[in-house]
């Protein structure tokens, strides 16, 4: 029996997720894939943050029903990894233009923190009043 194999559904799903994530990672490697990434998340982050604006009271009655427990987890899955492939690109961006030594490991620092970071603000926006 080979043990390389996953054995069950989530297994399978887990390993296509972590490819599918260091595959992106992996292709910024150059100012036009970064631009190419940050194109796509900045969208993004600008399509959340005027949904979020535009129609606060919306957002927050749909994640307030009860069967909509699970978008929780996807959506913060969502919003980390936004904020987290924009850092890693601004960062990879920066890193080929000025590089210095140990990028290779603070780009993972700095990217979590980012991811970490925006999903912070997005959960400011949907439990805080704005005025």
């Amino acid at each position: 029996m080979n043990n390389d194999q996953p054995d069950t559904q989530e297994e399978v799903v887990a390993d296509v997720a972590t490819s599918a994530f260091f595959n992106i990672t992996d292709s910024i490697i150059d100012a036009h894939t970064a631009i190419k990434v940050l194109a796509i998340t900045v969208t993004a982050e600008i399509g959340l943050f005027a949904m979020f604006f535009v129609s606060k009271d919306k957002v927050t009655e749909f994640l307030a029903e009860s069967e909509n427990d699970n978008f929780w987890i996807y959506g913060s899955l969502a919003i980390f990894a936004i904020g987290f492939l924009t850092a890693f690109s601004i960062y990879r961006l920066v890193a080929n233009k000025w590089p210095h030594p140990g990028s290779h490991f603070m780009i993972w620092l700095v990217s979590i923190g980012a991811g970490l970071l925006n999903l912070l603000v997005f959960f400011a926006l949907i439990t805080l009043e704005m005025r």
